[in-house]
């Protein structure tokens, strides 16, 4: 009789235990709603390999950066406002704001955006957390390797 009353209290604890660990655990749809700055843009990884141990190898230029985000909708803007039930408002530097909206796919980390009359644009969410925000993802253009995006959440 002992027994049993120790199976039953150990499986109502590892229950219990899951149960609350479920209930708090955050979806990464509602860790990625905020408003996000845009702070950087490198390359993640080189298409060729390179002896210099510089870190400006892997920084990207104003130029080349406008070359590589000429098709891309996204790229155009300093914050990404996401909003809930895949609502998004990109606010540009003229103060201008573009309204997409936004799906996360495969395991939650693939990034989706659609526009009207724009193409679908595809990003790899590599880091979420509170406080940062990173996605690569690749461009035609004659560019080097990935593009890591880093972005910081703005709270207000």
């Amino acid at each position: 009789m002992k027994i049993i009353a120790i199976y039953t209290i150990v499986a109502l604890l590892i229950v219990g235990g899951i149960f609350s660990l479920l209930s708090s655990h955050h979806s990464p749809d509602e860790r990625l709603v905020g408003r996000w700055r845009e702070i950087s843009w490198q390359y993640e990884k080189l298409d060729s390999p390179s002896t210099a141990s510089d870190a400006s190898i892997f920084a990207i230029s104003e130029h080349i950066k406008r070359e590589i985000s000429r098709d891309l909708v996204i790229h155009q803007a300093e914050t990404w406002e996401i909003l809930p039930h895949g609502q998004m408002q990109l606010h540009l530097q003229g103060g201008e704001i573009k309204a997409l909206d936004w799906r996360l796919k495969g395991r939650g980390h693939i990034l989706k955006l659609m526009g009207k009359n724009r193409p679908l644009e595809h990003y790899q969410i590599q880091k979420l957390n509170g406080d940062s925000l990173e996605v690569h993802f690749n461009s035609d253009l004659q560019t080097r390797g990935i593009i890591k995006m880093t972005f910081v959440k703005e709270h207000s």
